[in-house]
C-alpha cells in the first residue's frame, strides 16, 4: 500500500491486489473461475464468527489467504484446485503458492521417521 501524504489521517492507497480463483462448473460442459467468500468460525470464540475472501491487497497477508485457499480444497470435494494471481500497474501476473506456504503446509502429508 502506498502513503498519500504526510498527513496522518491520510489513506494509504492499494497499489496491488493478490486474488485467489477457484475453478467451479457453471453448466455441465463449462466452468468459470470465481473468487470465494464466507463465513468461518474462530477459534478462540465458539459463537463468533469471521468473513473471509479469497483477496488481499498485502503481501504480508498472502502467507494466510494461501493457508485459507488449501484449506478450501481440503474441505470442499467440489474444489480441487485453485489460481494464486497478483493484480498491479504492470497487470496480472500468475503467483505460485508454494511460493508463500509454511514449512509445515509444504509437508503436511509427508512422513517422518528415524533414518
Amino acid at each position: 500500500m502506498k502513503n498519500t501524504g504526510g498527513d496522518e489521517n491520510s489513506i494509504e492507497r492499494v497499489t496491488e491486489i493478490y486474488v485467489a480463483v477457484f475453478p467451479l462448473p457453471i453448466s455441465q460442459d463449462r466452468m468459470a473461475e470465481t473468487i470465494l467468500a464466507g463465513f468461518q468460525g474462530d477459534p478462540d470464540r465458539a459463537s463468533m464468527s469471521v468473513v473471509r475472501a479469497t483477496v488481499e491487497t498485502r503481501l504480508d497477508a498472502v502467507q494466510d489467504l494461501v493457508a485459507l485457499c488449501d484449506e478450501i480444497v481440503d474441505e470442499q470435494k467440489e474444489v480441487e484446485s485453485y489460481r494464486l494471481l497478483k493484480f498491479d500497474k504492470d497487470g496480472i501476473h500468475i503467483l505460485n503458492p508454494d511460493d508463500f506456504r509454511l514449512f509445515e503446509q509444504r509437508f503436511a502429508k509427508g512422513k517422518w521417521g528415524v533414518c
